[in-house]
């Protein structure tokens, strides 16, 4: 299965980030400007309205001073109060009591015909009223009347405008304001960037703490301090905080767990996406994925019909030489396919060990039971009449039954070990065993034994089962050596590794462990058959022995296992055959036993 194509995603280019420290100094920034700029019109406003109201109050009182000083003189006196109040920004005209202008129509420049509605504040004037009259561009007007005891005796206008000083203090105010105004924006400005930065610096405060928990790091508390918004919002984050920590620790025990269940299991999971990715695997799965990272080839249909039917499963699906039930069943979720695996190899070969051992020993029992009842039969027809027929039969029967007794001793024997299993082990002299085991045996007619056992040669185990081993070894040997034969057992401390390795590969030897071995000159056992003769029932086609039942190095082989020790074989046919036993070695030297 190979994954779909996708065409890579375009890069995403990252905005440029602006910092909230700068938006707040020019919101700040902001508020000052409008605020000062609405203070300023307001002010300048005002100050303008002042100005002109103050002009024209001057003109007016600089106009009734002027009327009330051609009143106390005559005319010739007059125009020279005329001439004197006259300036570049006040100019007079004055009127006699039928309203005719007694002074020259021009005055420094401004004409009396360029004065609107004259008439009018003339007039008004000579009936005692007072005419003021502004006009645009700074320009006031004013008319008023002349008393000259007690009478109107005529009338002043005056045209006025606003005075230097009053337009220099003016210009002056305009620019105090907007040097104000200036100064008032800069203040804002920096209050805003002081206050920004006191809410960014907790703001990234609490970024820091949110990247450590982006990461993973949850045992560091967040910064909550204040009574404020940004406070409770570090409040919230922390207890989120502290209830991911409790989260991430349930979580992180029951991964654990599960973790460690999936290892211990003997079964292959596997997690397979339909694109035929493994996405999870526990060591088991190890020999079912391929190099390249994928399940092996056997198991592809099986995925793809878990994946079009939802599930899918075997009993019996052969890789090579294994046999594994499987089962398969759709992930829809996560798009992919959960995989169980379980070697049947030794199952099966067990079911067929067992098959054939219950048929070997009920064929082995059916031989002597025959045997014994063609026995018994001969003698009821008579043959028990007749002494030495009597005697030659009673003979076979003693044989018979003595050969169902030691068959079914070595079955109770073996099926004992199994079920017991590993024992406490005890120190086990090796050389006392083997004195033991040689004089427990009757040697064999011109067959040499030898002992070359090691000093310190110690093992753990059960002293009963490390002479048993060694009887049957012994008894082996004897079987298969022809006369002028020497049978020679051996046993060392460490050294070298066995001559051929177990059944399984074992496990590298410790420098303490012991080494047995039971040599013999005999028939040798040809290469092919190592790896039966531990088997239950099996004899040799080479073999000397004419009785037996082919268990004895079957239940050896159990007792070694069970003190968890190994058993091997090395052999040359018309050489002779060694068998070697390892033992662990014991760690202390109290007073052994045998």
């Amino acid at each position: 299965m190979t994954p779909a194509l996708r065409r890579p995603d375009r890069p995403v280019r990252p905005r440029r980030r602006v910092g909230v420290r700068l938006w707040l100094g020019l919101a700040f920034a902001g508020v000052g400007i409008v605020t000062g700029a609405s203070v300023y019109a307001f002010v300048s406003g005002s100050s303008e309205e002042s100005a002109q109201e103050r002009s024209v109050e001057i003109t007016v009182g600089r106009t009734v001073t002027l009327a009330d000083e051609l009143g106390e003189f005559n005319r010739g006196a007059s125009e020279s109060v005329l001439e004197e109040s006259r300036s570049e920004d006040f100019v007079a005209w004055a009127f006699d009591r039928n309203g005719r202008v007694t002074t020259p129509p021009a005055v420094l420049g401004v004409d009396l015909a360029d004065v609107k509605r004259r008439g009018e504040a003339i007039r008004a004037a000579l009936r005692g009223g007072r005419v003021v009259r502004e006009k645009p561009a700074d320009v006031t007007v004013v008319s008023v009347p002349v008393f000259r005891n007690g009478e109107i005796a005529g009338a002043v206008l005056t045209r006025a405008t606003t005075p230097p000083e009053v337009r220099g203090a003016l210009q002056a105010v305009e620019e105090d304001r907007l040097t104000a105004l200036a100064i008032a924006v800069g203040i804002a400005v920096l209050l805003g960037l002081i206050v920004a930065s006191l809410f960014t610096v907790r703001l990234k405060r609490l970024a820091a703490s949110a990247g450590q928990l982006a990461e993973g790091r949850l045992d560091i508390p967040l910064p909550a301090r204040g009574r404020d918004e940004i406070g409770d919002l570090g409040r919230a984050l922390d207890s989120m905080r502290a209830a991911l920590r409790e989260t991430f620790r349930v979580l992180s025990s029951e991964r654990d767990r599960l973790s460690a269940i999936l290892h211990a299991l003997s079964e292959a999971v596997m997690v397979v996406s339909k694109h035929g990715a493994v996405r999870f695997s526990n060591p088991a799965a190890a020999p079912l994925i391929g190099p390249d990272g994928a399940p092996i080839e056997a198991l592809g249909p099986w995925l793809r019909r878990a994946a079009q039917r939802g599930k899918a499963s075997s009993d019996a699906l052969r890789v090579g030489e294994r046999v594994y039930a499987l089962q398969a069943r759709e992930l829809a979720a996560e798009d992919a396919v959960l995989l169980v695996v379980r070697d049947r190899t030794e199952e099966l070969r067990k079911e067929v060990a067992e098959r054939e051992f219950i048929s070997n020993a009920a064929h082995e029992l059916r031989n002597p039971i025959a045997g014994i009842s063609g026995t018994i039969e001969v003698l009821r027809a008579g043959a028990k009449d007749d002494p030495d027929a009597l005697e030659h039969f009673l003979v076979r029967l003693n044989e018979d039954a003595d050969r169902i007794s030691r068959l079914t001793h070595s079955l109770l024997t073996l099926a004992r070990i199994e079920a017991v299993g590993e024992s406490e082990a005890e120190v086990v002299d090796i050389s006392l065993a083997a004195r033991e085991a040689v004089q427990a045996l009757v040697t064999p007619e011109r067959v040499q034994v030898q002992l070359d056992v090691e000093p310190g040669a110690f093992a753990e185990g059960d002293p009963a089962l490390v002479r048993q081993i060694l009887i049957c070894l012994l008894t082996n040997a004897y079987k298969n050596t022809r006369p002028q034969g020497t049978v020679t057992l051996r046993a060392r401390v460490g050294g070298s590794a066995p001559p051929t390795p177990p059944a399984g590969g074992g496990r590298p030897s410790p420098e303490s462990d012991v080494f047995i071995e039971v040599s013999d000159t005999g028939t040798g056992i040809p290469r092919e058959e190592w790896d039966r003769i531990f088997e239950r029932f099996y004899r040799g086609r080479n073999s000397l022995e004419e009785e037996g039942f082919g268990l004895g190095l079957s239940i050896a082989q159990s007792m070694v296992e069970v003190m968890g020790g190994e058993i091997g074989v090395q052999s040359e046919v018309g050489k002779g055959s060694t068998f070697w036993v390892r033992l662990p070695g014991a760690k202390t030297a109290p007073t052994p036993v045998a």
